[in-house]
């Protein structure tokens, strides 16, 4: 029987079934569900959308620009950049002047970001000819309408940080929700933050920051001050993943996230942008400490694209412990070498959008060698960013600061100018530009779908009827983040002596220094003066509870504090003098310290530095309404009370009044290093008891059986000697009463008490606040299990039988254990011996003799079955083979060593799975075969198919004519003669 091609398919596709039968099997316990989210670009529309445009279009895609004013009529200079140039995006401010923060702000964005698309998705009048048009790139007739970016900074907390305040809701910064400890709280603000820029037509947030505040340095303002959630790697990730999530559900997808200041910018000694820091720390470093945040919002693995972030914004930032000078955000080759780690490479290859932070920033030009107030160098930033990486080039205040608005827009032409010379002359170039390309489309289509050329992007105006405001959920969050800084040792009761009375005179002062968007706009308070007393009165005043009356409170500024110690007679000082005399409560709401940019914001210090003895005998009461590090720990120990609100907006200030009075107690915790208070300390609380739950019982053969659904819990299981129990820790905390971070380390304790036996520790890791751990029993006698985390050594005892002496209720701690106090040696111990005398028990009872566990069996008759289908199979197709060519004894003996073959390697397999010890790579491959018997035949269908390879390799056989001449040669038909 002559051996065809479509027969040999044939059988080639009964093995491949087989090995993928035992492939699906060994994959479901790993089965994922899929989430719903958003439909992923189709890969052939964005070939086709990139293979619709001009170079011109293609360069155009990677400059994201800003501009000065709101005039965005056809023939305007972003009327231009966006018709002429095809920029792929616009960034708009208030500080630009693009919109006034006034009632109707919201209706102005709208109007400023519908005309944007607009223009972007018509056709630009032809040009006039002109003697300098020249000077303008030659747009072809081809024209594709692709959305721009529209990109803005919301970071909350009003003013400097969220450019669109008046008609939105006053979100609080990030510190103030990482003071929450809950994810949920960033993820509900982040909702409202994507569903109200997504209705004003906004489909890119620089943000949320992802740095880590490791080192405030308060001695230079704080420089990154409320800007992060915190000063832990695993809390900032936590929140910025739910900040994250709540952005894209809240905008059902059509906000982009671009988090912030990659890879860390939170050891910097400068502020952001406005000098070039050079953080001293390595490569490892930062992937210890500043990375992890970035690494959780691009980890792929997630079974939440929500929490996964759009993109990335680099630093402008030297890393002392990466080779070169240069700004990462300019550097090509260290840049490149921290998107290629692990962490982040699967993220970047799937279309992980990189932006350059602005490239007109006093730190970018500090980046460039060589930079003079002659010339700016707008080819070599741009240049510079993109070959670092960048994808899109953020050009904001490209200019120098003394130059006209002119200089800006001719220096953005310049730039986008150059890139199309070097991408019609350079084809390395070019291939760099059309990879930034197909990524930019790609997640313009993840926010308009795959028709994004034949859809009207722009924003109805009906739609500004659904901003709202949720304040309640806000109230909440505000009252669960005050942090109650200083007494640091007070526990429950609250530090006030009470609340103020009807006789009692309160005396607010409150930071008075003004605002500005823009230098012709008009200016405002931070905190107005009176606000503060207004709330206050509007709780507790005469009209409300009245708790107090108008004539008890008076309010002044900071500066009212820096003129009275100036010494000068004035009746004004002398009114402050009086005030401070007759009050009985003076409360202080502060912002930040920094003299040099605020010269008031140091009145609080100056004052108890100066006054502190006019002061005795009052209640000093300090309301933080940024960061808590500013005051040094003598200053601190003057207060009354000192508390952490960390944002300034209305409700932070009534959670103040609020608290004045006592109506809740401060619940929050500061997220981030107070140098005169101590460390930010996230390990396990030492006063807690750690519990543990049996969750499974692993059989020999690696079965398990649920523990969980017992009706009622129980601490004494028994087992047999090589059956097992997964354990499960409650969550453990750390001080402040959170969950510790991921990657805290478990001990889990086994101790043989009749024979004063110890065991070494089994160490597990925490995954928010639990860990989890499979124990075995390997001796016949009574093993008892506990479990601490470094100073946490209080433990209910778990008991494993049969033979347990019996034992009465759980306790927190037990005798016969070794001490797992780390005060008494470096590094836990593996073996000790027992200071205390076991359970009581028989004294003269021999302990019965130590049996040596067998394993669990590593194969049984499931994978005996299986093996023999596998050789079977490699058998008959053996045979078959050599249908047309051999003897019928031969064939036989084909299918013979295909079964002998199996038989070897499940022989083979069987001895040593049996022979080596369970651990490694090599032990997880055993209890896998043990449990989805999928291992044994596998390695058995292997051997057989590479014995029958060798056996058929011999001359003759299949691969060739036989020598020997024994066998009939095959007919010769009267057509193949005539051949």
């Amino acid at each position: 029987m002559r051996l065809t091609p479509l027969k040999f398919q044939a059988y080639i596709l009964v093995s491949l079934i087989f090995i993928i039968a035992l492939g699906l099997n060994a994959s479901q316990p790993a089965q994922v569900e899929a989430q719903e989210g958003a439909a992923e670009p189709d890969p052939i529309i964005i070939e086709t959308i990139f293979a619709a445009m001009t170079p011109a279009e293609r360069v155009g895609q990677l400059f994201m620009v800003s501009f000065q004013g709101n005039n965005v009529a056809p023939g305007s200079e972003i009327a231009e950049l966006i018709q002429r140039y095809r920029v792929g995006g616009v960034y708009i401010s208030a500080e630009n002047e693009n919109f006034i923060n006034n009632q109707d702000t919201p209706a102005q964005v709208l109007a400023l970001t519908n005309a944007f698309q607009a223009l972007a998705q018509t056709t630009p009048p032809p040009l006039p000819v002109t003697e300098n048009s020249t000077a303008t790139p030659v747009v072809t007739t081809s024209y594709t309408p692709m959305p721009l970016f529209i990109a803005v900074n919301h970071e909350g907390d009003g003013f400097p940080y969220t450019q669109i305040r008046n008609g939105l809701t006053n979100v609080p910064n990030q510190m103030a929700l990482g003071a929450t400890w809950n994810p949920e709280n960033a993820r509900l603000v982040g909702q409202i933050v994507g569903r109200e820029l997504a209705l004003l037509g906004v489909n890119m947030l620089l943000g949320p920051s992802l740095d880590v505040l490791d080192n405030p340095r308060p001695e230079q303002g704080g420089l990154l001050g409320t800007r992060t959630f915190g000063g832990h790697p695993f809390w900032v990730g936590e929140m910025g993943q739910a900040y994250i999530r709540g952005i894209h559900q809240g905008s059902n997808g059509q906000l982009l996230t671009i988090a912030k200041h990659f890879p860390g910018f939170g050891s910097s000694d400068r502020a952001i942008n406005e000098g070039l820091p050079t953080i001293t720390k390595s490569l490892d470093q930062l992937q210890h400490k500043e990375l992890p945040p970035f690494f959780r919002v691009t980890n792929l693995g997630l079974n939440d694209p929500d929490s996964i972030t759009d993109g990335l914004m680099t630093a402008h930032a030297r890393y002392q412990g990466l080779q070169g000078s240069l700004p990462i955000s300019l550097d090509a080759r260290n840049l490149a070498t921290i998107l290629a780690l692990k962490e982040i490479a699967p993220w970047r290859e799937a279309g992980g959008l990189i932006v350059s932070p602005p490239l007109g920033a006093p730190a970018a030009l500090e980046g460039i060698v060589g930079v003079t107030q002659e010339s700016f160098p707008a080819r070599l930033l741009a240049q510079s960013a993109f070959l670092a990486g960048s994808d899109v080039l953020f050009l904001d205040n490209f200019a120098f600061r003394n130059e006209a608005p002119a200089a800006e827009l001719a220096n953005i032409q310049n730039a986008i100018t150059f890139f199309q010379e070097k991408y019609a002359t350079e084809p390395n170039f070019q291939v760099v530009v059309d990879k930034a390309v197909r990524r930019i489309i790609k997640a313009k289509l993840k926010i308009y779908g795959n028709n994004v050329l034949q859809t009207r992007v722009q924003i109805p105006p009906e739609n500004l009827n659904l901003l709202g405001n949720i304040s309640q959920e806000l109230d909440r969050i505000a009252r669960e983040g005050v942090t109650l800084i200083t007494p640091v040792t007070l526990r429950g009761p609250n530090p006030l002596p009470g609340i103020p009375q009807p006789g009692d005179q309160i005396l607010i002062f409150s930071d008075d220094r003004l605002g500005q968007d823009c230098p012709t706009c008009p200016s405002f308070s931070f905190i107005p003066p009176t606000r503060l007393q207004e709330i206050l009165l509007q709780l507790f005043g005469p009209d409300a509870t009245g708790q107090i009356r108008p004539e008890q409170v008076n309010s002044l500024g900071f500066s009212f504090i820096k003129n009275a110690l100036s010494g000068e007679a004035t009746p004004e000082n002398e009114q402050t003098e009086e005030l401070l005399q007759e009050a009985n409560w003076i409360i202080f709401a502060m912002l930040d310290v920094n003299p040099d940019a605020n010269a008031q914001s140091d009145a609080v210090k100056a004052l108890l530095r100066n006054r502190i003895d006019q002061l005795r005998n009052k209640n000093l009461v300090l309301f933080a309404f940024n960061a808590p590090y500013f005051l040094d720990e003598t200053e601190i120990s003057q207060l009354t009370a000192y508390y952490g609100f960390y944002s300034k907006g209305p409700a932070y200030l009534e959670a103040a009044a609020r608290l004045l009075f006592q109506q809740f107690e401060p619940m929050g915790a500061a997220p981030v290093n107070i140098p005169a208070i101590g460390p930010l300390d996230l390990s396990p609380d030492p006063t807690q008891t750690i519990q543990l739950q049996p969750l499974h019982k692993i059989g020999k053969n690696g079965d398990l059986t649920s523990l969980t659904e017992q009706s009622q819990p129980t601490s004494v299981i028994d087992l047999q000697v090589g059956e097992g129990i997964r354990f499960r820790t409650s969550a453990i905390v750390d001080k402040n009463g959170h969950p510790v971070p991921d990657g805290t380390l478990v001990n889990f304790l086994r101790y043989y008490p009749l024979e004063g036996l110890s065991l070494e520790p089994l160490t597990a890791q925490t995954v928010r606040g639990i860990a989890e751990i499979p124990i075995f029993k390997e001796r016949d006698t009574p093993l008892q299990v506990k479990a601490s985390s470094e100073l946490a050594v209080q433990s209910v005892v778990f008991n494993i039988g049969p033979g347990i002496v019996e034992t009465p209720t759980p306790t927190a701690t037990f005798t016969p254990f070794p001490t797992d106090t780390p005060t008494i040696t470096p590094t836990p111990s593996a073996t000790f011996t027992p200071t205390a005398t076991p359970e009581p028990s028989p004294t003269p009872t021999v302990p019965p003799p130590v049996v040596i566990p067998p394993p669990a069996r590593p194969v049984n008759v499931v994978d005996l079955v299986y093996s023999l289908l596998g050789m079977i199979v490699i058998g008959g197709i053996a045979f078959t083979l050599g249908s047309d060519r051999l003897q019928l004894e031969e064939r036989v003996r084909s299918a013979l060593v295909a079964v002998a073959s199996g038989l070897v390697g499940y022989v083979g397999y069987t001895i040593l799975a049996m022979a080596a010890p369970r651990t490694g790579f090599w032990g997880t491959i055993i209890d896998i075969g043990a449990a989805d018997h999928w291992v044994t035949p596998l390695v058995s269908l292997l051997f057989a198919i590479v014995g029958t390879m060798i056996w058929y390799l011999k001359p003759g056989r299949v691969f060739g004519a036989r020598r020997t001449g024994q066998e009939t040669p095959p007919a010769v038909t009267k057509t193949e003669e005539v051949i």
